[in-house]
C-alpha cells in the first residue's frame, strides 16, 4: 500500500492533465505534459533517495512529521507533543514561515494516510500547474521559442529537483506561477472580480509562505502595470521610478516607525542565519533564549521527565533575553538551574560564506548587492567543490554563465522589443538573489532557495541567444 496510493494519485493527476483545457497548447501538446509530471515524478524519487541518505534532519522531514503532530493536537489525541519547527515564538512571518506548509501537509493526511510519497505526488503537481502557467505566460509572448521555454521550465536540473519536492519552493512556483499567468506578467490591461480575488489571495498567500518572494514579485508587477497603462516606451525609467519610490518608502518607515525598519530586519536575518550556521540547538523559557552547541548537546543538556531540559553545572552557551534579542551574551560556567523548552536544533552547516556583517543603511545593501547576487548565482564554484552534489550544482553555474555570455554577445533584437517582459524577468530575479545573497551565508541553502529566481533567469537567458547568429559564428567558413 506505500507505494499503490501515490501511484493511483499520480494516475489521476495524469488523467487530469489529458482532461483539462489548462494542459493543451499548440506548442505542448497533452502527452507532453503528461511526459513533463512523470519526469518530475522520476525527480521526485531522486529528491527523497537524496534526502533519505544525505539530509536526513532537514526540512523535508520535518514539515510532513510536524504535520502529523499538528493533526494529532488538533483532535487532542497527544495536546503536548512538540512541533520542532512550528516556531510560533519567533519565527517572523517576513521569512521561512512554516505554519502555512506543515497545515497544507495536515490537510493532505485527509488523502495519503500519513504516506509520505502521497505528499511529495500532490506539491509535484502543486508545482507542475505553476510551471505550467508560467509556460503559458511566456509562450504567449514569445510563441517562437517554445523548445527553449520547454527545457528552461521544465528541464533544467535544479529546478526540476527543487520543484518536485515537499517542500516550499514547490508551493511558491505554484503560486507565482499563477500570478504571473493570470496577469500576464502584470501587463493584462483589465481584470474581472474573479480574476482581482484569485490574485489578491495568491498574494496574500505568498507573503505568508515566503515574503520577501512577494516583496520582489510586487514592485515588478507594478512598474508592468504602469506601462500597460501608459506605454512601453521609457520602461526603464518606469522600473528605476518604482524602485526608487520603494526605497524612499522604506527609509520614511524608518524614520516614522522604527520598529517596521525593513532594512533592520533583513540585518537581523542575516545575523541569525550566521549564528545558525553554525549548528546548534536552541531553546527557550519565559525569559531566555538560548544555544547549545550541536555537537555538545548531550554533554550539556539535561532532559527532565516532563521533556522540559536543565543545563548542566559548568557548562557554556549562548543567552538572549527575550526583551532583547539583539544582544548576545556568552555564558560560560553556568550554574543555571532554570527549565527549558526544546525550541528547534540545526545541523551545523558543511559550506558557509565568510560574509560581512550588514548593518541597516541602504548604501551598505547597495554596496553589497553585486556580491550577494554573485554568491547566488555562482556559488559553489568549481573551486569550492566538496560533494557530488556541489559538483552538479556547478556544472550548472558554468552553464548559466555561458548562456549570459552567449545573451550579451548573441542577442536576439526581435525578443527584446518585448522590454516589459525582460525587465520583468531580470529584475525580479536579480530582486530575489540579492536578498538570498544578503541573508543566507549556507551555500546549501542559497542553491535552494535561488529555484524562483533561475525560473524567470534562465528562460530569458535562452530566448535573448539568436540561434541563427550562433549558428553561423559557430560553423561559419575560414
Amino acid at each position: 500500500m506505500q507505494f499503490v496510493l501515490p501511484l493511483l494519485y499520480s494516475a489521476v493527476f495524469i488523467l487530469i492533465i489529458y482532461k483539462i483545457k489548462f494542459f493543451a497548447l499548440d506548442s505542448l501538446s497533452r502527452n507532453g505534459f503528461a511526459l513533463l509530471f512523470a519526469i518530475k515524478l522520476l525527480a521526485a524519487l531522486v529528491v527523497c533517495f537524496v534526502y533519505t541518505y544525505h539530509y536526513a534532519l532537514s526540512d523535508y522531514n520535518t514539515y510532513f512529521a510536524d504535520s502529523k503532530v499538528f493533526a494529532e493536537q488538533l483532535f487532542g489525541s497527544h495536546p503536548k507533543t512538540h512541533m520542532s519547527v512550528w516556531n510560533s515564538e519567533f519565527e517572523h512571518v517576513l521569512f521561512n514561515n512554516s505554519k502555512v506548509i506543515i497545515v497544507i501537509n495536515a490537510l493532505l493526511l485527509i488523502f495519503s494516510f500519513g504516506n509520505l510519497y502521497v505528499h511529495i505526488v500532490f506539491f509535484c503537481f502543486f508545482s507542475f500547474a505553476g510551471l505550467t502557467a508560467l509556460y503559458h505566460a511566456f509562450v504567449f509572448y514569445f510563441p517562437g521559442k517554445s523548445k527553449q521555454l520547454i527545457f528552461s521550465i521544465f528541464l533544467v536540473p535544479t529546478i526540476l529537483f527543487w520543484s518536485s519536492a515537499a517542500l516550499k519552493e514547490s508551493l511558491v512556483i505554484a503560486v507565482v506561477g499563477l500570478i504571473v499567468y493570470i496577469s500576464m506578467f502584470g501587463l493584462k490591461q483589465k481584470y474581472s472580480i474573479k480574476e482581482m480575488l484569485v490574485l489578491l489571495a495568491l498574494i496574500l498567500f505568498l507573503i505568508f509562505i515566503k515574503i520577501f518572494v512577494a516583496a520582489a514579485l510586487l514592485p515588478v508587477l507594478l512598474a508592468n502595470g504602469i506601462i500597460a497603462k501608459t506605454s512601453v516606451r521609457y520602461s526603464a525609467i518606469k522600473y528605476v521610478g518604482v524602485f526608487a519610490l520603494l526605497i524612499i518608502l522604506l527609509i520614511g518607515v524608518k524614520l516614522i516607525h522604527p520598529d517596521y525598519n525593513v532594512l533592520q530586519l533583513l540585518a537581523d536575518r542575516q545575523a541569525k542565519a550566521i549564528s545558525e550556521a553554525k549548528g546548534g540547538v536552541f531553546l527557550v523559557n519565559d525569559k531566555n533564549f538560548i544555544c547549545v552547541e550541536y555537537n555538545d548537546k548531550e554533554r550539556v543538556l539535561e532532559m527532565k521527565p516532563d521533556s522540559t531540559y536543565r543545563i548542566r553545572a559548568g557548562s557554556n552557551y549562548l543567552s538572549w533575553k527575550l526583551d532583547n534579542m539583539k544582544d548576545t551574551s556568552f555564558i560560560t560556567n553556568s550554574s543555571d538551574t532554570a527549565v527549558y523548552r526544546f525550541y528547534y536544533s540545526v545541523v551545523p552547516a558543511k559550506t558557509v560564506l565568510n560574509v560581512e556583517r550588514l548593518q541597516p543603511e541602504v548604501m551598505m545593501f547597495l554596496k553589497h548587492a553585486p556580491l550577494a547576487v554573485f554568491n547566488v548565482l555562482f556559488q559553489p564554484t568549481i573551486f569550492g567543490i566538496k560533494s557530488w552534489l556541489h559538483l552538479a550544482v556547478a556544472i550548472e553555474n558554468m552553464w548559466i554563465l555561458v548562456f549570459i555570455l552567449l545573451a550579451i554577445f548573441f542577442v536576439d533584437r526581435e525578443v527584446i522589443k518585448n522590454k516589459s517582459i525582460l525587465f520583468f524577468c531580470l529584475v525580479f530575479s536579480i530582486v530575489v538573489f540579492a536578498i538570498i545573497g544578503f541573508t543566507t551565508p549556507v551555500v546549501g541553502s542559497m542553491i535552494r532557495y535561488r529555484t524562483i529566481g533561475l525560473l524567470f533567469l534562465i528562460p530569458i537567458l535562452l530566448l535573448l541567444v539568436d540561434e541563427d547568429k550562433l549558428r553561423k559564428r559557430l560553423f561559419r567558413k575560414n
